[in-house]
């Protein structure tokens, strides 16, 4: 096994069901004591510090690299941009669409979920490793088999209580040297060019 590989021993059911676990876990120390009120009547109230308490804990569940690969596995198996990207590319993408409609520009060619314009009968994704995870930023490196493997890297945001892909990452040859394409640069790009259109008409 090479250095700096991240691997999951456990099957997905079992990630799944330890995660659960855990959450319950959390959920339970969060009940307060019982008190009695008025004539009779029970309520339960929750202690703030407790539940605070859960809330940090979750948050810290949620930034583990075995939590980010279950979240990596939920993202690729709707492959839904509006549930799954960030705000500030959502609100990027947003602003080329519109301009692509008012100029008549051809926006997106292929779909960055897949790596392509048609999809293999054996398509499939594996991650190679999680890296730089912090507070709010994760960088994840996969492997896009679609007809032939492609390396693609995500940037990952932490908002909204949970991990959203900010930018993807592409590579290609170009006169044998390996080249990268972020697409939010690409995006900016086509807005900027847009825009000088639309001043020059």
């Amino acid at each position: 096994m090479s250095d700096g590989i991240f691997c999951v021993l456990l099957p997905t059911d079992m990630k799944k069901l330890v995660f659960l676990s855990a959450v319950a876990l959390l959920m339970l120390t969060a009940c307060g004591h019982k008190t009695t009120g008025g004539e009779n009547a029970d309520t339960l109230s929750v202690d703030t510090v407790v539940t605070d308490s859960v809330a940090t804990n979750l948050d810290s569940l949620k930034h583990t690299q075995e939590y980010i690969l279950q979240r990596i596995d939920t993202i690729y198996k709707y492959k839904d941009n509006s549930r799954f990207c960030s705000q500030r590319y959502l609100a990027l993408d947003a602003e080329a669409s519109q301009l692509s409609d008012e100029l008549d520009e051809l926006y997106i060619d292929s779909d960055h979920w897949i790596v392509g314009q048609d999809i293999d009968p054996q398509w499939h994704y594996r991650v190679e490793k999680i890296v730089a995870v912090s507070d709010s930023i994760a960088t994840v490196e996969l492997v896009v088999h679609n007809f032939s493997d492609q390396k693609v890297v995500l940037d990952l945001l932490y908002e909204r209580g949970d991990w959203y892909v900010d930018d993807f990452h592409n590579f290609y040859q170009e006169d044998g040297v390996t080249c990268e394409m972020k697409e939010k640069d690409e995006i900016r790009r086509f807005i900027q060019n847009c825009k000088k259109q639309k001043e020059n008409k």
